[in-house]
């Protein structure tokens, strides 16, 4: 049992299979290429161009494997909600106030995702991972389907924990700062943290499992 866990987590989900491509291609492209057009006063093609790469490569990836792909279906949403915010609105109360109740929206959904049978995070990371909560997957490391769970419901709690305390710190600035200051914190608090929680939840399952699996022995 422990050779067939050191097998797994040092092996099969370990630092070398993140999906980086997946990332880059189908994350951080369409939020930059919305970004920097944007920026150059052009935010309607923007979005337009940034969906219709993350769309092309839902579709693609579909007709390859007939799986959906996760980050360009996570990409599209927050260039549309961008998108309301700050060309169809043109209200700056309302653009202030949006980022804050996005925050709060997401937050929930991961709370009440946890009274599903899989919880959010556990289906998104499925998705990415063929087989991953499989009979044959815990079969295979000896792995409880409580402990299993367990991890991504952890999980789910500390994304929902992080979208309340953004939506929290979001706020804030509004209170007696420059807007300025709210955009630094915005973008600060933005694509970066979500970035890093999207490696975090790579990794945490793993030091999760192997932590309890050596507390057990």
């Amino acid at each position: 049992m422990i050779d067939q866990q050191n097998t797994f987590f040092n092996g099969q989900t370990s630092g070398p299979n993140f999906p980086w491509r997946q990332l880059i291609l189908g994350f951080l492209v369409p939020i930059t290429i919305f970004y920097l057009l944007h920026r150059f006063g052009q935010p309607l093609v923007g979005a337009f161009l940034a969906i219709g790469w993350g769309v092309g490569l839902v579709v693609i990836k579909y007709i390859r494997s007939r799986k959906i792909e996760l980050f360009p279906a996570l990409a599209i949403p927050i260039v549309l909600i961008e998108l309301i915010g700050t060309v169809i609105t043109r209200n700056p109360d309302f653009y202030l106030a949006a980022t804050a109740i996005e925050n709060v929206l997401w937050g929930l959904l991961f709370l009440c995702s946890l009274f599903l049978t899989r919880p959010l995070i556990q289906i998104f990371a499925e998705l990415l991972n063929p087989g991953l909560g499989s009979q044959e997957f815990l079969s295979q490391f000896e792995m409880p389907a409580q402990l299993y769970r367990s991890a991504w419901k952890i999980l789910t709690v500390i994304w929902a924990v992080v979208y309340f305390l953004k939506a929290i710190i979001l706020i804030l600035p509004q209170l007696n700062l420059p807007l300025e200051v709210f955009l630094i914190v915005r973008i600060a608090i933005g694509l970066p943290v979500l970035v890093a929680m999207l490696i975090f939840s790579y990794r945490f399952p793993i030091w999760y499992w192997g932590r309890t699996s050596d507390n057990r022995l």
